[in-house]
């Protein structure tokens, strides 16, 4: 009978402690891998949101009538942000962005195959920069000058991600009175209503009139919490449609409280760098 030679096999009790080892350093590198790129999702969107907020600020400053235009928001763009005007690849095709690009938004999860308006220096994509204004169905209920404006989409990490709507792709309400509110999908919690991606504190300042002398003080309603809690519960924002059942905190409430104003600071992520 043959025999055979075992000296150099493993046994069945290595095989398992190797499988074993195996397995938990690559549920380690994952969970390193999903870490940094969160943290580069959190500092990117928070990066799109200050972007438009300076931009509104100025837009509104050279306005005549201290509104956003009703037109021409991406040439206006062009003239204020650090854009990126050479060739890039969309669906395999060298293509150059431009303001003429229009966007069926309505019927869009996935922006891969659409050609952007506009590509800043640090790669984001904009889309749905050239048509008029109009109204905004979630800010309904507010007043004329932010019951309007535009609706403009991000793609916050450029080619890196997937270009799907609410994964990297988020949508921004730029109001024509200058607000940047973001977006938030019908079920769920991603963009203004997660503070996952982007967390707020709301802080009252309170007056009072001690002995003829006139005193502040400061305190924290709210901390860490997404945009629209901040914004809703502060009076922001009073839209039933976009706040749904997040109210205005009485404290913040002029009707109530006619001494106190409430503000929202947005809390800066760590910025977190991918090698």
């Amino acid at each position: 009978m043959k025999k055979f030679n075992l000296k150099n096999a493993y046994t069945l009790a290595e095989i398992v402690i190797t499988m074993v080892v195996l397995a938990i350093v690559v549920s380690v590198t994952l969970q390193i891998t999903t870490s940094k790129i969160t943290r580069v999702n959190k500092y990117n969107y928070y990066a799109a949101y200050t972007a438009l907020t300076d931009l509104a600020a100025e837009l509104v400053y050279e306005s005549e009538d201290g509104t956003i235009p009703a037109t021409g928001l991406c040439s206006k763009m062009e003239e204020l942000i650090n854009i990126y005007d050479k060739e890039l690849e969309v669906n395999g095709v060298d293509v150059t962005p431009s303001c003429s690009n229009t966007h069926a938004i309505t019927t869009t999860t996935d922006f891969t195959k659409l050609n952007p308006n506009l590509v800043t220096r640090n790669g984001m994509r904009f889309y749905n920069l050239n048509p008029w204004y109009n109204p905004i169905t979630k800010l309904a209920g507010e007043d004329e000058n932010d019951a309007q404006g535009y609706t403009i989409y991000i793609d916050i990490d450029n080619e890196r991600g997937s270009g799907k709507l609410y994964q990297d792709v988020y949508p921004f309400y730029l109001t024509k009175s200058g607000k940047v509110i973001p977006a938030y999908p019908d079920s769920g919690k991603s963009g203004g209503n997660s503070n996952f991606l982007m967390q707020f504190s709301v802080r009252a300042d309170e007056f009072a009139n001690v002995g003829g002398n006139e005193t502040r003080s400061e305190h924290w309603l709210l901390k860490s919490v997404s945009f629209q809690e901040a914004a809703c519960k502060s009076g922001f924002i009073k839209s039933p449609t976009y706040c749904g059942t997040v109210t205005i905190d009485t404290r913040c409430n002029d009707s109530v409280n006619a001494n106190a104003d409430c503000i929202m600071v947005p809390v800066k992520p760590i910025k977190y760098m991918i090698r």
